[in-house]
């Protein structure tokens, strides 16, 4: 922070942006590289763009954090550890990681390199920013859900031990980030790989059903509502809470936009730096130009966010999910035949010659609904309140009409880029003398505001002479010297120890000049960059890296065998009643001869009630992950009982105990499954019962974010601690950062690794973790409607019929869901505080797998059945121990029975089944 302000951090999608985010007030900005960047539909930066990018900003004072914020796959560590090293030879400021893997990595190639905690490791409370100071990061990026209250109660318990960054402006994603998989199951592409497809912009109609009695979804009905982009958020504007947000002491405010043009980021950027420099001097408040402004650049509607407990209408933007404009006003006249039209304004901006124009019909039977067109002219202003045109196009009375391009803006913002008027250039005080052979000798220092003074001395590389006509004057020197251009330099000072009576082409004093400042800024950009030394060093650690990534890369026993499956790709990902195919060599049958038993696998089973566990049990399911659902209502009443000892965790620990007692009886292990998302309050009532018996009584328990585990060091005698996917592993780095061998209490002895792993991708990943720890148990989801995100929005919520809210709260005949365009029905139901989870329309089933799976090193498998009836769990099971069965001796003609076993698994599956990514290849684009 500087002057009690935040830090100002703009979006550099592209070197123009880069320069139009600089130019127009920011004090950092980030951007990303080719690879491994959360944006990889943006132009990004080469090797040499961004080396010219940090000259650019550095120069300027301005600091550049770089994003390697994807999931890594194993295969790619050795790349991550080339563009580690590369960035911290350029002198990067920061990068920003989502991947714990890369995290670890750094921190053994590049300890002095600063690493920002992405938004993508789903930090939304306390206890995971503090988890992220403890674990050596220098900030943490904030979730966009926590609350301004939660993040003030950070920024006090945090001071001075890691540094907080939130989002101020810009997109929002309907999902928590980092625990989005829609895109992925969808169309391969997933978020976590910088490639999402944004498919909360489409349409879903709200679906109500029955369920038969595995809980397959049948013939519903649509629940009539009036707008159908349901997972459309607006977008986030703190503009008007500023004041707020900077007294609450947070160190950075973020503008989301690297997929957004120049003139956007100019513009808004201008707006914010204009808006914390008059807070700064304790006299600002907000400006209706300004936000207009906003508005103009690009907006879905507005919304002061979740940070400002906006909530409902007020931060969903249902009715449409592209750029809105600035509302001018209503067509109140139209003439067919001379296209004249009358537009009654209700805006005090008026539109321009070259402003663009969005009209949205009220009827839209005869003519388009959403239309634009760019004006040639400054319409007519008939008083203060109509606006005369003609258009080439049919408009309805009515239509609603909004500006959506401001050329003044797009103007302006260019002026910036390409003209940049810098009101803090760097001073420069030169010196010269002449020496015995009249050659100047310079010395020059330069004073840039806010950062260390610094010097150069050298000579020059020519020498003057006597004239013999007209001698150069004092007054002459100074004029060529000062002449710095469109540099960030001014030359304050000139001091001239001159003999007088000398002469030299002017030539040579334009080529001093030039020197003067290319010393000078090479001097200045010495300050962000490592040393020699300390560049040689991290060469060395890299070569010992790469010698252990290669060492590593024999297979580790029991993971060996041909690959049946290689090159496959699985054409029914995601289809509806789809099916795998079934013969020997379809499926991933394991080399050894028929009849010879190999390891066996476990198998593991997520439920949520009570009557679950004991059908679970009584299937001969010996590891239960139980999730306690507590009826709850939708009126988030239940967030003021999420404190220790309230009725919520009393019925919680009822549940825990009576699940635990008969777990017992059957000699099982019951592990306490978190949600994946979870508040502080939450964590802090998880804490107060398992410092009681319960937490005595209980196997371990399941964690799916940072704030969990590190809220679990607080049990006086800690379970045994199990890592969900939500933890997002994809690599052995990732899980080490987790897996303390040292016995310590806060460490994972159990990680589930992620879905969006390829069979080829999780057999790499897991040989490597055994060979690093060998204990440590490795599971992967093999059934279940996989939840595909999970949101602070409360969908439910905008049901008309309030009474109908009462179903999403407890025991109801009927299910939801959402329908997409392809008549797919994605499973829907809220928590206990009100969030939204949607999971995949069809089942991920991987039963024929089982020898493939059992080959790459996994030993314990999920089957996913929370909220699934007890009819289902009870077949699913037997199904899948079968399986294990079958796979543990090595039947003969095991792949045709493990199609057939598919195939009943098929007829209790909700929605169809697929092998998702397991087998199906992700789409990673061309970069």
């Amino acid at each position: 922070m500087k002057n009690n302000i935040p830090e100002l951090l703009a979006p550099a999608g592209s070197m123009e942006s880069l320069k139009a985010g600089v130019n127009a007030g920011a004090d950092a900005v980030y951007l990303s590289g080719r690879r491994f960047g959360a944006r990889q539909f943006a132009q990004n930066f080469s090797v040499k763009e961004m080396e010219y990018a940090l000259e650019y900003a550095h120069i300027r004072g301005v600091k550049v954090y770089v994003t390697v914020n994807t999931l890594i796959k194993e295969s790619e560590l050795p790349a991550v550890c080339e563009n580690l090293y590369q960035l911290y030879s350029q002198g990067v400021d920061a990068v920003i990681v989502q991947d714990l893997g890369v995290a670890r990595l750094a921190r053994k190639l590049v300890p002095d390199l600063e690493l920002h905690c992405s938004t993508q490791m789903t930090i939304n409370n306390l206890q995971g920013a503090m988890w992220a100071a403890d674990n050596g990061f220098k900030r943490v990026i904030l979730a966009r859900e926590m609350s301004l209250n939660d993040i003030k109660e950070a920024t006090q318990e945090l001071s001075g031990r890691i540094e907080l960054e939130i989002f101020g402006h810009g997109a929002i994603c309907y999902s928590y980030s980092g625990q989005c998989l829609l895109s992925s199951f969808i169309g391969g592409r997933s978020g976590n790989r910088g490639m999402c497809a944004q498919p909360c912009r489409k349409q879903y109609h709200l679906i109500r059903t029955r369920a038969d009695k595995y809980g397959k979804y049948q013939e519903g009905e649509e629940i009539p509502l009036k707008d159908h982009y349901l997972l459309s958020t607006r977008d986030l504007s703190i503009y008007p809470y500023l004041d707020q947000v900077a007294r609450a002491k947070v160190n950075s405010i973020k503008i989301e936009g690297r997929m957004k043009p120049p003139e956007y980021v100019a513009n808004v950027v201008k707006v914010y730096r204009g808006a914390l420099d008059s807070i700064a001097a304790g006299r600002w408040k907000p400006d209706e130009k300004e936000i207009s402004k906003l508005k103009m650049c690009f907006n879905r509607g507005l919304t002061n966010g979740w940070v400002m407990d906006a909530s409902g209408d007020s931060m969903m933007g249902r009715s449409n999910p592209g750029n809105r404009g600035l509302y001018l006003g209503k067509v109140i006249d139209f003439n067919k035949r001379s296209g004249e039209t009358i537009i009654g304004l209700k805006s005090r901006v008026k539109p321009l010659k070259g402003d663009g124009l969005l009209f949205k019909q009220s009827r839209y039977q005869k003519v388009d609904k959403l239309w634009g067109t760019i004006l040639e002219s400054n319409p007519p202003v008939a008083g203060n309140d109509k606006l005369s045109l003609k258009l080439r196009k049919n408009v309805e009375k009515g239509s609603k009409v909004f500006l959506t391009r401001r050329k003044s803006l797009v103007d302006a913002a260019q002026d910036m880029v390409n003209n940049p008027q810098l009101p803090d250039r760097i001073p420069l005080d030169i010196e010269i003398h002449w020496n015995e052979e009249m050659t100047p000798v310079i010395r020059v220092v330069a004073s840039p505001i806010g950062r260390k003074t610094v010097n150069i001395d050298f000579k020059a590389d020519f020498t003057m002479e006597k004239a013999i006509k007209r001698p150069l004057s004092t007054e002459k020197i100074r004029k060529q010297l000062k002449k710095t251009g469109g540099t960030p330099f001014l030359v304050r000072s000139i001091s001239l120890d001159y003999p007088g009576g000398l002469f030299t082409p002017l030539g040579n004093l334009n080529h001093l000049r030039r020197q003067i400042l290319e010393k000078i800024q090479d001097k200045l950009l010495e300050m962000y960059r490592p040393s020699e030394e300390e560049v040689e060093t991290v060469e060395t650690r890299l070569h010992r890296l790469n010698v252990s990534f290669n060492s590593s890369l024999k297979t580790y026993p029991g993971t060996g065998g041909s690959d049946a499956e290689k090159g496959r790709t699985d054409s029914n990902s995601d289809v509806k009643d789809s099916d795998t195919g079934g013969n020997n060599s379809r499926v991933g049958v394991n080399s050894s001869q028929p009849g010879t038993t190999i390891p066996s696998l476990d198998l593991a089973v997520y439920v949520d009630d009570l009557l679950s566990v004991e059908a679970a049990l009584q299937s001969g399911c010996r590891r239960i992950y139980f999730q306690p659902q507590i009826n709850t209502n939708c009126a988030r009443e239940i967030s003021e009982g999420l404190e220790p000892g309230s009725a919520y965790f009393k019925l919680m620990d009822s549940s825990l105990k009576e699940a635990a007692l008969r777990c017992q009886d059957y000699n099982s292990d019951l592990i306490w499954k978190l949600p994946d998302i979870t508040s502080k309050r939450f964590l802090e009532g998880a804490v107060s019962i398992l410092n009681q018996d319960t937490g005595k009584n209980i196997s371990g328990v399941m964690v799916g974010s940072l704030g969990a585990f590190w809220a679990l060091k607080d049990i006086s005698s800690p379970p045994d601690c199990y890592g969900s996917r939500a933890l997002n592993i994809w690599n052995h780095m990732a899980a080490s950062e987790l897996i303390r061998e040292d016995g310590g209490s806060n460490c994972l002895t159990s990680i589930t690794l992620s879905p969006e792993l390829s069979q080829k991708e999780l057999k790499q990943a897991v040989s490597r973790i055994r060979i690093e720890h060998p204990s440590i148990q490795v599971e992967f989801l093999v059934q279940g409607n996989l939840e595909a995100l999970v949101s602070e929005d409360c969908l439910p919520c905008i049901l008309p019929d309030k009474s109908m809210v009462e179903e999403f709260k407890g025991p109801s005949p009927n299910v939801f869901g959402i329908k997409d365009g392809k008549n797919r029905i994605f499973p829907l139901k809220i928590d206990e505080e009100c969030r939204t989870h949607i999971a995949n329309s069809v089942e991920l089933c991987l039963i024929d797998h089982l020898p493939a799976l059992n080959r790459s090193g996994v030993n314990s498998l999920v089957i996913d059945a929370r909220g699934k009836p007890v009819d289902y769990i009870t077949r699913m099971i037997s199904l899948y121990q079968e399986a294990v069965d079958l796979t543990r001796v090595n039947t003969p003609k095991l792949g045709a029975r493990l199609n057939s076993l598919k195939k009943q698994a098929k007829k209790v599956s909700n929605g169809g089944i697929t092998t998702g990514n397991f087998l199906q290849v992700r789409d990673e684009g061309n970069k």
